[in-house]
């Protein structure tokens, strides 16, 4: 019996573990329902951006302005998100590793959306 038991809390382990890709996180789930649209603002440093996945991955210092005690998290992004940096309009493929942002953005069934992404320091300067 001890054997079944083992088997079966690896196999639940296993499983949660395939749910998120890489051990990311995605911010969908904390900032809501999947059915909410309401807007919601994210800040942290870019990790990396993943153009396959159409995704942000970076670690989040605050959401909705309150500080979160989770590093890596995955932000999606489409063809209609905004990266804003001095006045001027870039491609979120122009972010780098250790750019600090500021994403307002939407969570689309579970999935936090960027629609706009604020440098707020450059890691060049």
């Amino acid at each position: 019996m001890r054997k079944s038991s083992f088997v079966l809390a690896a196999v639940v382990l296993f499983t949660a573990a395939c749910g998120s890709i890489g051990g990311l996180g995605d911010l969908g789930g904390i900032l809501g329902s999947p059915s909410s649209t309401q807007a919601s603002d994210v800040r942290g440093t870019v990790s990396s951006i993943d153009t396959a996945g159409r995704r942000i991955i970076m670690d989040v210092a605050y959401v909705n302005n309150l500080r979160n005690t989770q590093n890596a998290q995955s932000i999606y992004y489409d063809n209609n998100t905004r990266v804003e940096y001095q006045g001027q309009t870039y491609r979120v493929e122009d972010l780098e590793r250790g750019d600090e942002i500021s994403v307002r953005g939407h969570n689309d069934n579970g999935r936090y959306v960027a629609e706009v992404v604020t440098v707020t320091r450059n890691v060049r300067t």
